[in-house]
Order: structure tokens, then C-alpha cells, then sequence
């Protein structure tokens, strides 16, 4: 019996790595992802579309930290939904700043493919406890 859809919204400017993301999480039938290239452009589909039920972002968008658009979805969400960082950025230093942003986690590149769905699945749980 099939699970119900789990929502994710990728924030990835690098065309590469989205599409390999987006591969690697549409190995799980369960998980539906929609990328998106910049925070602005990340920003406006959270205003226009249904809440994701977890947001993946890079930290290194070509128009703003990925620190500022957690904090900017933060302040434009009286809900947010779990958001979580995936980036190569992720000295002990980035981590902290991330998860003072209020990010449930990071997932470093280079990401393993295959391990990518369960990885998002870990993420989601622990946000839910």
C-alpha cells in the first residue's frame, strides 16, 4: 500500500545537481519534488502554492544566503514548514548557523543518490518529534 505524498521544494541553482537530486528523490514514488533556481523564486511559490512538507535549500544561491531566505521564510510563515540545508558548506561553524536559522538539518554535497529519499525521510521524522 502506497504512502501518501510527501512534498519538497529544492532550492538548488546548480542545473546539475537539481537534476541528479531530482532523480535520486523520485526513486521513492512517495516523494514529489519541485525545484526551484533561486530564493526570490522559492519565496514566490511558497506565497502562490501549498506548503511543502519539507524545503531543501543550498546555502549558496546566486541571489541571496540560503541563511537569509530560512530567515525570511520564517518571518513570512506564521507556519514554516521543516527546512533543511543541502550544501556543500557544512564546516561545524555553517551548521550551527544553520540550525540558529531554525534548519532541521543539512545534507552535504556531494550527496549519495541512492541514499538521498532516506535521508529526507530522517529529516522529516526528526522534525515531527
Amino acid at each position: 500500500m502506497p504512502g501518501a505524498a510527501t512534498f519538497i521544494l529544492l532550492v538548488e541553482d546548480d542545473p546539475d545537481i537539481s537534476a541528479i537530486a531530482l532523480m535520486a528523490l523520485h526513486l521513492d514514488p512517495n516523494l514529489t519534488v519541485t525545484p526551484m533556481r533561486t530564493g526570490a523564486d522559492a519565496l514566490h511559490h511558497l506565497r502562490h502554492a501549498p506548503k511543502p512538507d519539507l524545503i531543501l535549500a543550498d546555502n549558496n544561491l546566486p541571489d541571496m544566503e540560503g541563511v537569509a531566505l530560512v530567515r525570511a521564510i520564517r518571518r513570512d510563515m506564521s507556519e514554516p514548514p521543516p527546512i533543511a540545508f543541502f550544501t556543500a558548506s557544512v564546516r561545524s561553524a555553517d551548521i550551527e548557523r544553520y540550525t540558529a536559522a531554525g534548519a532541521v538539518g543539512t545534507i552535504a554535497k556531494p550527496f549519495d543518490p541512492i541514499g538521498l529519499a532516506a535521508q529526507v525521510h530522517r529529516l522529516l521524522r526528526s522534525s515531527f518529534v
